[in-house]
């Protein structure tokens, strides 16, 4: 309110707006004053109609008062799909002996392979393969179901490259249906023959020969096949 227009009000008027306000006048004080006071008092009441509509008071506004966002139920909200519908293989080393795999076969292709054969004649082909070159070392093959989607597999060479082939056998011949990535798997321990002289020094000052650690084997035969013999 303009303080010229107070001004021309009575001292009766001015009391009576202060009353209306909310303001406590002292009897006796100077009409200035009781100008003064009813000038801040609306301004500190400006003040706050503004943020009740422009923050969060007006957000809590809106909601009280029945707003037009009405949050839709938990079952309805979206979600992450169980399937893509995307023939695919995804290989991730575990530790050094374990790949965990997971599939998917898209429908298209799925359905077929519930028409021919209720096994399907599926099973997934695991290759060690020779980083020198493109060709496979060894493999092994494990059966599996239309219904599985995962698998952890056990392989026998830590510190090799492994892939993981989504496969169906059809006839005589074998089709690859989808082909993971390559997996380097990690070793158990450090051939003491590739560390620095430095190293190896340093691990006789820690104390590693009472240990009395044994290196394994070179290689582990557990499940695997000769390439020939694919």
């Amino acid at each position: 309110m303009n303080p010229e227009k107070l001004s021309m009000l009575s001292d009766k008027e001015l009391l009576l707006l202060a009353e209306r306000i909310g303001i406590y006048i002292p009897e006796g004080l100077d009409r200035v004053f009781i100008v003064e006071e009813i000038i801040s008092a609306l301004e500190d009441e400006d003040k706050d109609r503004v943020f009740s509509h422009d923050g969060t008071g007006h957000v809590e506004e809106k909601k009280l008062s029945g707003g037009t966002f009405v949050p839709r139920p938990a079952t309805e909200r979206a979600s992450i799909p169980e399937r893509y519908n995307e023939t695919m293989i995804r290989a991730l080393p575990r530790d050094p002996s374990w790949i965990y795999a997971y599939w998917d076969i898209a429908e298209q292709k799925r359905s077929p392979l519930l028409e021919e054969d209720s096994e399907a004649g599926l099973f997934l082909r695991v290759s060690e393969l020779d980083p020198q070159s493109e060709h496979k070392k060894d493999f092994f093959d494990i059966g599996i179901s239309l219904d599985d989607w995962k698998w952890y597999i056990n392989v026998p060479q830590p510190g090799s490259t492994y892939r993981v082939d989504l496969c169906v056998h059809k006839g005589d011949k074998i089709k690859a249906l989808a082909r993971s990535n390559e997996v380097r798997m990690p070793v158990y321990y450090m051939r003491r023959a590739q560390l620095p002289q430095i190293t190896k020094s340093l691990l006789i000052l820690s104390g590693i020969e009472g240990l009395h650690l044994t290196e394994p084997r070179e290689e582990n035969p557990n499940r695997i096949l000769a390439a020939d013999g694919e």
